[in-house]
């Protein structure tokens, strides 16, 4: 796509710098850095958003009889936010999700009492509320009005309404929101389009505060006479997962309230098997540039860096020996795949083009990215199987060799003693 630019008065391709673009970078190298760090954060946005780091996984998992489970670093941040707020909210008193421990013991107890249904339902009640409420707080955050507003949880129980959005400059009051949520469809006779009939009744909400709820609670609304206005988030389906996979972390030990060393400590090695690759542009270099000269924004910059990223996504077994990049650290790692970085042969050339032959890896290596080559999984796999093949055949030899010496050795024994 052509483009036409400011500084020079011309029109530019996709796949050409800016000289002044040229000369800043040339000028200050650390720029060629956090443009890759920028491009690395959106390709991995991309990769969340649109499920594409699942299909690495699954490759994984195949090739190696593995049992990857993707999750991104929303879900991940999501559902420690329901634990943590489980345990400061319906829990407070027991402290049953003060620790993974104690709150595995006490959903266990539940499933394993005969005549429990009451409880169990109930605590599921409390998971799909409390879920849905951090997914509430999660979107007001991630809007663009939450420059000005300020939106919050209330605590201790509130009755009527759950949360409420402040001007963060005047302190005043915007909109208040009662958030409800169902495993099930909602209809005009669910319980959280009553509950919200009964708060009004008893003046513990208005018919001007915001309803929250699920995919249904719109037409729910208006058909049983409520014309409070509708925000829909989620919908039972996606409900019913989300209490499916906390449930599950809760019975494997990793309900935590915060994230824990061993969660975050996972390291990558040069020559690891990469499962995806977000690819570095002259389109993504340029469009950072932009933002860090003020020309466009920081969301306009991850939109277009986002968009670049997925052209020229590379995932699991389509990857063949290309050169890339390992991010350190925690970037560039998610949910047990790798994420590389791979600069295309005419953004190299580019870059070539100011550092000299490879001077932009010196400069990337300097800043703690790994430099090397990765290995398509399949060949991974066969070379794998191969050097397990050779190591059972040498176990083998020595097994073979090991009992003819110790046989040889009984004859002398014997040869002494006759």
């Amino acid at each position: 796509m052509k483009w036409f630019c400011n500084h020079c008065h011309s029109i530019h391709e996709d796949n050409e710098l800016c000289p002044k673009f040229k000369q800043q970078i040339k000028q200050n190298p650390e720029i060629l850095v956090e443009a890759v760090n920028f491009t690395t954060v959106a390709g991995e946005e991309v990769l969340i958003t649109n499920q594409t780091i699942d299909k690495a996984a699954k490759i994984v998992n195949k090739l190696f009889e593995t049992d990857l489970t993707y999750e991104g670093t929303q879900q991940f941040a999501r559902d420690i936010r329901v634990f943590k707020r489980l345990n400061g909210e319906a829990f407070k008193r027991s402290g049953v999700f003060s620790s993974p421990e104690l709150a595995k013991t006490y959903f266990e107890n539940l499933l394993k009492v005969k005549d429990n249904t009451g409880a169990l339902r109930s605590f599921e009640s409390k998971l799909t509320g409390y879920a849905q409420e951090v997914d509430w707080i999660r979107k007001k955050h991630g809007q663009l009005t939450s420059l000005w507003e300020k939106s919050e949880l209330l605590n201790d129980n509130a009755p009527g309404v759950d949360g409420v959005t402040y001007n963060r400059f005047t302190g005043k009051t915007i909109s208040r929101t009662t958030i409800k949520a169902s495993k099930n469809p909602i209809t005009v006779d669910s319980t959280a389009i009553n509950d919200v009939k009964e708060a009004i009744r008893k003046n513990y909400a208005t018919g001007k505060d915001i309803i929250c709820g699920p995919e249904g609670t719109k037409s729910a609304a208006q058909k049983a006479g409520l014309g409070n206005p509708v925000e829909e988030i989620n919908d039972a389906e996606k409900i019913r997962q989300s209490n499916t996979r906390l449930e599950k972390k809760i019975l494997n030990n990793q309900a935590t309230t915060a994230p824990t060393l061993s969660q975050v400590s996972k390291k990558m090695k040069q020559g690891a098997v990469v499962g995806a690759v977000v690819s570095i542009t002259v389109s993504s270099i340029t469009n950072y540039c932009k933002y860090k000269n003020g020309e466009i924004t920081k969301e306009e910059a991850f939109s277009l860096v986002g968009e670049d990223t997925l052209k020229g996504l590379l995932v699991g077994a389509t990857l063949g020996g290309v050169t890339i990049f390992i991010p350190a650290g925690i970037i560039g790692f998610l949910g047990g795949i790798t994420v590389g970085v791979y600069f295309d042969r005419v953004c190299s050339n580019v870059l070539d083009e100011l550092f000299g032959k490879g001077g932009y890896g010196e400069v990337l290596n300097a800043s703690g990215y790994v430099y090397g080559m990765t290995i398509n999984l399949a060949d991974a796999y066969k070379e794998i199987r191969n050097n397990n093949l050779r190591t059972n055949q040498n176990i083998k030899k020595a097994n073979t060799i090991h009992t003819e010496t110790k046989h040889n050795f009984n004859l002398f024994d014997h040869m002494k003693r006759g």
